[in-house]
């Protein structure tokens, strides 16, 4: 495999170690949270009796998603640089029944298909193409974390697990309380995550605050921002290789969620400065990486 390929499967291997992108020594300048993409219109449903009805909570539902993830990887150093552009379609169906347990709501997220953009390596629109019907079974915290996830083919999830993170952090994070118009709270979120021959590490600092309530997706729904600075670091094998990874890089997230509890999707930016190091060649390669995320409702 050549030098190209392996340092693109590091820095992919970092990009999805969490919902957005990886590091390196300097973070990248982020743009303005983005603007919410287009959405599907979506029925309200029935609030859980007991709640208030100024605090949101998730709760049941079930909606399919299209999540459209875009990465721009640059590497070396300036004066020769390389450059890639990678991306994928993932057409998602999430369900969250009732009633919840002592640890939360039963949750399936079933990825009906991933389509990789027109471009992507061969090697990586062969891997992800694959995915068909692939359940990942678990529990949604009340925080909106899914945990506890067990995939309906291991062998397969696992191959995945870098675009796909099990869906651990597919909802946006809300108060444990729930969520009210006008909140403010920051967050210390650390992940370790595994895949087939590879393990990164993330610890991340995450600011957010809820807005005034507004329509979206003909829903009436309160727009959360988020922006986020973290640390990562890594190691593990690609295409017989080994390498080690460290990094830092922020981020800038807008979600919407509907006042009855139901994601109704948002858009991400992620920018990270990323050092690969390669210790067979003795060699250290800076990789700068730009990751576009958009989730929307299909109808």
């Amino acid at each position: 495999m050549t030098r190209r390929l392996l340092v693109t499967g590091a820095a992919l291997a970092a990009a999805c170690a969490s919902r957005t992108g990886a590091g390196g020594s300097t973070p990248a300048p982020v743009a303005p949270p983005p603007a919410a993409p287009a959405a599907a219109p979506v029925q309200p449903i029935a609030q859980p009796a007991g709640r208030r009805s100024d605090v949101i909570h998730y709760g049941p539902s079930a909606l399919r998603y299209v999540v459209h993830r875009r990465l721009h990887i640059q590497q070396g150093q300036a004066e020769r640089p390389q450059a890639q552009d990678l991306g994928a379609r993932i057409y998602v169906t999430a369900t969250i029944a009732g009633p919840a347990d002592s640890v939360g709501y039963p949750a399936t997220f079933t990825v009906d298909s991933i389509v990789p953009d027109s471009g992507t390596p061969p090697p990586v629109a062969e891997n992800v193409s694959k995915a068909r019907k692939l359940v990942f079974s678990g529990r949604l915290l009340p925080r909106g974390e899914f945990v506890n996830a067990v995939p309906s083919d291991s062998v397969l999830a696992q191959s995945l697990v870098q675009l796909l993170a099990g869906f651990r952090d597919f909802l946006p994070r809300i108060p444990r309380d729930g969520l009210k118009p006008g909140a403010a709270w920051t967050d210390t979120v650390e992940a370790t995550q595994k895949g087939a021959s590879s393990e990164v590490s993330r610890r991340a600092i995450v600011r957010s605050a809820a807005a005034a309530g507004e329509d979206y997706a003909v829903a009436h729904s309160v727009r959360l921002e988020a922006s986020s600075t973290y640390q990562v670091a890594g190691a593990g094998q690609n295409g017989g290789q080994p390498f080690e990874l460290a990094g830092s890089g922020s981020s800038t997230a807008v979600s919407f969620i509907a006042v009855d509890g139901r994601y109704l999707g948002g858009e991400s930016r992620d920018s990270a400065a990323l050092t690969v190091r390669l210790p067979v060649q003795g060699i250290a390669i800076p990789v700068v990486q730009l990751t576009h995320t958009t989730v929307a409702v299909q109808p």
